[in-house]
């Protein structure tokens, strides 16, 4: 399942390149986060449920909105427009070394030699992949590459908190309230920071909307913290090193760009860390 996440990730980012032509990045990034939001209270609405978490929750909850909603989608809405595409697809995917940092001492989580293999591999795959872009001449300077790592370093926060809060029945309420709390202050920081900015309102626009908070976020938040309670986080988030690799494919398939030697062997490298972590956990199910 984390792996079939990886693919609605990967059209995520062109969804972002493409809407980035009629929003300004704050408030693309923003409407993303509360259109995601309304549409799991309306989910809650209409399955019967308690529309706010236990109270136990809020203090985290918040914590979380502001790392991996506020923090996380303001990097990630402007760094297209500060940055290389290889940077950013290289920087903006090392979550999972963050996670796996950070799962060490917060959650008691081990690293083992398997995933320890997997990182390496994921990271080198990654890095192939947008090798050509990498090698661009241009300067993008210290913003460049800061903004990736915000977003990156943002969801990895997100995801390894969500776990201590042990959320349980109220995966669905964390989420909702994760995207409302973080989008409305990022709707604000626009009007502050992107006042003179219009929205170009046409069916292309509403339809990237539409199908980034939906699809690519009110569906993919409550199925990743669903999984995040139920697996190490630090494994789990190997899948994510697909997301450039998956991304590329998009390239090639829709707008035929060229496909490089480089960049084969980086999907080659993210493949065999998917099928290390995989066959170290058929082998730890085998063993218990």
């Amino acid at each position: 399942m984390a792996i079939a996440l990886a693919p609605v990730y990967a059209v995520c980012y062109s969804a972002i390149k493409l809407g980035l032509a009629y929003a300004p990045p704050l408030r693309y990034g923003g409407l993303r986060a509360v259109v995601a939001g309304i549409s799991l209270l309306v989910v809650l609405r209409l399955a019967g449920r308690a529309v706010f978490p236990p109270s136990r929750l809020w203090p985290g909850t918040a914590v979380i909105a502001v790392a991996g909603t506020l923090l996380a989608f303001a990097a990630m809405f402007s760094s297209p427009g500060r940055t290389g595409a290889g940077i950013a697809s290289v920087l903006g995917n090392t979550t999972p070394l963050v996670i796996a940092a950070l799962a060490v001492p917060l959650l008691g989580e081990t690293v083992s030699r398997a995933k320890a293999a997997a990182l390496v591999l994921g990271v080198a795959g990654a890095a192939l992949v947008a090798y050509p872009a990498l090698t661009d001449p241009a300067h993008h300077g210290l913003a460049g590459a800061l903004l990736p790592l915000t977003a990156a370093a943002g969801f990895a926060v997100s995801t390894v908190l969500f776990k201590r809060l042990d959320a349980k029945g109220a995966v669905l309420q964390v989420a909702t309230w994760q995207l409302l709390l973080g989008g409305v202050p990022l709707l604000a920081l626009s009007a502050l920071l992107e006042p003179q900015a219009a929205i170009e309102w046409n069916a292309a626009f509403v339809g990237l909307l539409l199908f980034l908070s939906v699809i690519g976020t009110a569906l993919t938040t409550t199925v990743w913290y669903w999984l995040v309670q139920r697996d190490d986080v630090s494994r789990l988030s190997i899948a994510l090193f697909l997301v450039p690799a998956l991304g590329l494919g998009v390239g090639v398939t829709l707008f035929d760009e060229p496909l490089d030697v480089p960049e084969i062997v980086g999907v080659v490298l993210v493949l065999a860390a998917l099928a290390a972590i995989v066959l170290d956990g058929r082998r730890q199910r085998e063993g218990s």
